[in-house]
């Protein structure tokens, strides 16, 4: 289920570059190409959301900067018919969530934790599909509380909530608060049923203020959203691994990456972390920047 608020738009950030293409040495003629022009084309199809479209800039980007010949198609539906489009050969990149696609292709797994859900995740792709390198940057569940309740009732971990969760109202958005799954494994990890359940709208700030002013006591939110690290807000730690993990990893057909382009996209995926991902949503959020930019941004600072 993906994901925060609806995010369109132009972004934040001041943001550098026109990616360039490698010229090739000793030509008979004056004309401008691109290197590894006998590759194939990489096409990179992103779903219709902003985390999706910057991100898949920051792969696509990477490889045309390296001289390799890149299609992008972002916005170009949900994250089920992106993933579906490289099944079916359509597209040969894109980009999952590893617990998403874990239950997609394999929906009685157990696997929970970051290593554990990759591993089952790679075992579960069809045919002819694989994965790169999961990133470090995340986009799950993450509860929430002010700071000053979570100094006065001394949470700081979900478990620090075992037993207790009756007494606080949950705030979410409608469909985070309709995620059975979620409920049910945060309940039986750590004994938590909330006394009361508030829908509030699509953007997380409306769950914050709500916290603020003393409406709920817990608010449900997701790790990559853009505010999720205000001074007086605490995300609590799930220290037990109740919630499914959701990292971020490059999806694609067996065969249209390179070595030496998968070791690009796996350096990539190395260096983006979820912090990564919430600074360049602010762009989008904020309105002053293209998705292309914040992309370009973050490799021009990363030294790609």
């Amino acid at each position: 289920m993906r994901r925060t608020w609806e995010r369109t738009g132009r972004g934040a950030v001041v943001l550098a570059g026109i990616v360039g293409m490698a010229l090739s040495g000793c030509q008979a003629q004056s004309s401008i190409v691109p290197a590894h022009r006998d590759d194939p084309v990489v096409v990179v199809e992103t779903a219709s959301f902003g985390e999706a479209e910057i991100v898949g800039h920051i792969y696509g980007n990477a490889l045309v900067r390296s001289g390799w010949r890149v299609t992008a198609r972002p916005q170009s539906g949900t994250q089920d018919e992106v993933i579906e489009s490289v099944v079916a050969g359509e597209s040969t990149f894109t980009l999952g969530f590893t617990g998403e696609l874990l239950r997609r292709f394999d929906p009685n797994s157990t696997a929970v934790g970051s290593d554990e859900v990759y591993t089952a995740m790679m075992a579960a792709l069809p045919e002819g599909v694989t994965a790169a390198d999961p990133a470090p940057a995340e986009d799950a569940p993450v509860y929430v509380v002010t700071r000053h309740t979570s100094e006065s009732q001394g949470l700081r971990t979900m478990s620090d909530l075992a037993g207790r969760c009756g007494g606080f109202t949950l705030g979410a958005r409608e469909e985070a608060l309709a995620d059975r799954e979620l409920a049910s494994a945060v309940g039986a990890t750590y004994d938590c049923g909330f006394g009361r359940r508030v829908a509030m709208g699509p953007n997380p700030r409306a769950v914050f203020d709500s916290l603020r002013a003393g409406e709920i006591g817990v608010g449900l939110v997701q790790s990559a959203d853009p505010v999720l690290h205000p001074e007086d807000i605490v995300p609590l730690d799930d220290d037990e691994d109740a919630i499914l993990a959701q990292n971020l990893v490059p999806v694609f057909r067996k065969g249209s990456l390179s070595e030496d382009q998968l070791a690009l996209v796996n350096r990539i995926s190395g260096e983006l972390t979820s912090d990564d991902i919430r600074e360049l949503l602010l762009g989008i959020e904020f309105g002053s920047a293209t998705p292309v930019s914040l992309a370009n941004f973050w490799l021009d600072e990363h030294g790609y």
